[in-house]
């Protein structure tokens, strides 16, 4: 045991070299670079692919299998499946090195300051729990990515009095999704970029005006979330009268320089958002904690993250591979002018059936345990805009409504599996809850996407 434990420590601090090497290769471009960080790629799938088990493993041996057989009957040559291996390098780095910025804020304390915040308002009279955690997941989220989802169940736990405690966390999880429909810390968001290489600026207006609708209907539906076991929970507030550490105002500093940099480097750096903002989860934490003079500290919690970052993330590292790899051989086949084509087809034309059949395929997909990154690599790989009529910026955000609304919905998810831990309740019991929210969200976010394109605004 102690072997597998050192083993798959080595293995978490080899993910976090291998996103720091991707990073260089975008600013000094070199081929051994990508040689490098895709051979760590094969590396890493190889022991993922022993340490998972169940539908996962059969999954990653599937997408392995079929993109072997492409690039073998293509007669591609040994370099582009190597480099299958490192094609999804920038969707790996963003989600290993996001959550950076968890660790350095609670190393530095803020968010211990905002628990503490949280506890003044409720003691002072300001009870309104499920409000106050949706906007906790709907603002802190947007940076901390999945962390949020266990750190304002916490915070919820320690400084609400009163609260139903399954209702909330399926409302903070609703919240999370609110956050995957723009923010561009999310590895969905930085995928749909990049597949059809367009800006966030081309549709995280869009994303945002889908979320806000997106949050209204979840306003309108809390009432409606009713678990079989669900009493309330009741516990005094106290705010830590001994409590001197950071100020809640050193977080909205921190934050506020985060994003400001986010966006001013991708208007000022030839490189996409994707890898603006992991550069940034990596170097602004670093130079903050040396101001701060919590270096030290940092570096420590630091490595502690990435030697347990293997054990922890061993299925999405298999998943993201290998579907990287499964999505560079289907360039070399002609699959995705007869996808286009079928779906072409069963839409009659229609921008707004084609609209609904990617979102059906994704959720009904998902709930067989298929990630929704496979679904999206694969459909968005395959379809030609031009043949729908649309815009690259409309397929993306048609995919980006897909992929909320698969995790949402399916049980094999990790928000769904997270929030199942939380509320000690089977992660089929919580989908089933969710469905009703997630038919009207379909129908009503659909409808909206398209009236973007009728009206001609994509």
């Amino acid at each position: 045991m102690a072997i597998y434990s050192r083993l798959f420590g080595l293995l978490g601090i080899l993910c976090y070299i291998t996103s720091i090497i991707y990073l260089i290769s975008q600013f000094y471009p070199n081929v051994w670079l990508v040689h490098t960080y895709s051979v760590f790629g094969a590396v890493l799938l190889f022991f993922a692919v022993l340490a998972i088990t169940g539908l996962t493993r059969v999954v990653v041996l599937t997408l392995l299998a079929a993109g072997s057989y492409v690039f073998f009957t293509s007669e591609t040559g040994l370099q582009p499946v190597l480099h299958g291996f490192g094609q999804n390098m920038n969707l790996l780095t963003l989600f290993l090195l996001i959550p950076l910025i968890g660790t350095f804020m609670s190393t530095a304390g803020y968010l211990s300051a905002l628990k503490e915040k949280v506890k003044e308002r409720e003691r002072q009279g300001g009870r309104h729990p499920y409000r106050l955690s949706y906007l906790l997941i709907a603002t802190i989220g947007a940076l901390l990515n999945f962390g949020s989802l266990a750190i304002v169940k916490r915070i919820a736990d320690e400084s609400f009095s009163s609260f139903q405690e399954k209702k909330l966390t399926l409302h903070i999880m609703r919240a999370f999704a609110f956050c995957m429909l723009w923010s561009p810390y999310f590895v969905n968001v930085g995928l749909v970029l990049v597949l059809f290489d367009v800006s966030w600026f081309d549709i995280g207006g869009y994303g945002m005006i889908l979320g806000v609708i997106y949050m209204a209907v979840s306003v309108v539906m809390l009432p409606h979330i009713s678990f079989a076991d669900d009493p309330y929970v009741s516990q005094e507030s106290t705010v830590s009268a001994s409590y001197t550490g950071a100020s809640l105002h050193s977080l909205f500093i921190f934050s506020i320089v985060l994003v400001g940099l986010s966006f001013l480097l991708d208007y000022l750096l030839a490189v996409n958002m994707l890898t603006v903002v992991s550069l940034l989860a990596v170097v602004l934490p670093f130079i903050w904690a040396a101001f701060s003079k919590i270096l030290r500290a940092f570096i420590q919690d630091v490595y502690e993250q990435a030697e347990g970052s293997f054990s922890r993330l061993k299925n999405e590292l298999a998943v993201f591979i290998s579907a990287g790899y499964f999505g560079l051989a289907l360039a070399y086949t002609e699959l995705g002018e007869i996808i286009s084509s079928v779906l072409f087809q069963i839409s009659f034309g229609s921008v707004y059936l084609f609209t609904v059949f990617v979102m059906l395929i994704a959720i009904l997909l998902a709930q067989i345990g298929i990630h929704p990154i496979i679904i999206v690599i694969g459909i968005g790989s395959s379809l030609t805009p031009s043949t729908f009529g649309v815009s690259p910026q409309y397929i993306a955000l048609t995919l980006l409504l897909a992929w909320t609304m698969a995790t949402q919905l399916s049980p094999f998810s990790g928000q769904v599996l997270m929030s199942s831990k939380l509320m000690n309740t089977p992660a089929p019991v919580i989908a089933r809850q969710n469905a009703p929210f997630i038919s009207i969200c379909f129908v009503i976010l659909s409808l909206v996407l398209y009236s973007f394109h009728f009206t001609g605004w994509l």
